[in-house]
């Protein structure tokens, strides 16, 4: 079965499944039965079912079927969930300070979720086409190490040459530029805009430089190339792992308020 045919049947289940519920909450409520609670039952067991994916994740070694099991189910119970979310707040805002923090956890949660989907969907497929991959944590080290080669060239341009030219160019335009990230969103979104800007500087410096400085700024070039490849891997594996920094606390957060609201239901029930 092709990966395509595969992913309709999967939604052609979540719409079954999404009916069904549906179907049931009518008819419970019909009946005059407690709807609400089956629907929050159910939610609640879906919402931990989504939170053991984290788990799964942290324990690799155990026969828990594989990762990417997993995150397909990850993904339609996530959508499933979202339906019994609405079926059990009766597609209404809910009244109550603690009712309506709760739901908008869960609202938070679903939107930070999704979110998460496209951006592993879509940042994988541009980290391998832009530029050598980089493992995450060495990219600060690799950045100070550009940072100090540069130095040296600037240094080496002035002690041969006797000009300032490339010296005044590093201090206006490229000290801070090797100092840290630059243009994250310009990054994510794919906007080559600041780099093409830097390379037309060097080119219009070109003109005023002699053939030993020219040498010099072509070693250059190579590391302002180098440092914006780190600054596109930074951002892009950046935004894959720091959404999880707002998604699995949100979660959490709900679990544990999910569990106060089951409570004071069934007391009051």
């Amino acid at each position: 079965m092709t990966l395509s045919s595969r992913r309709y049947l999967l939604w052609l289940a979540l719409a079954g499944a999404a009916a069904l519920a549906t179907v049931i909450d009518y008819a419970l409520r019909v009946h005059l039965r407690r709807a609400e609670l089956v629907t929050g039952v159910s939610l609640f067991s879906i919402c931990v079912l989504l939170t053991a994916f984290n788990a799964r994740k942290k324990l690799p070694f155990l026969p828990l079927l594989r990762a990417s099991t997993w995150t397909q189910v990850h993904i339609y119970a996530g959508a499933l969930s979202c339906v019994i979310f609405g079926l059990h707040t009766g597609w209404r805002t809910p009244h109550g300070v603690f009712e309506f923090t709760l739901a908008l956890l869960f609202v938070l949660v679903a939107v930070s979720g999704f979110i998460g989907l496209a951006i592993s969907r879509w940042m994988p497929a541009r980290l391998t086409v832009h530029g050598e991959n980089i493992i995450f944590e060495r990219i600060p080290a690799l950045r100070a190490q550009l940072r100090r080669e540069v130095e040296e060239l600037v240094l080496e341009s002035f002690a041969k040459t006797q000009s300032s030219t490339i010296s005044d160019f590093h201090e206006s335009r490229l000290r801070n530029f090797f100092a840290r990230r630059q243009n994250f969103w310009h990054h994510i979104v794919g906007n080559r805009k600041s780099i093409f800007r830097m390379m037309s500087d060097v080119q219009a410096l070109h003109r005023y430089l002699n053939e030993e400085e020219q040498s010099i700024m072509r070693e250059l070039v190579l590391r302002i190339e180098a440092k914006n490849n780190l600054d596109f891997q930074q951002s892009c594996q950046g935004l894959l792992k720091g959404w999880l920094f707002i998604h699995i606390p949100l979660t959490y957060s709900m679990i544990l308020m999910a569990i106060v609201h089951g409570v004071m239901a069934w007391r009051v029930s």
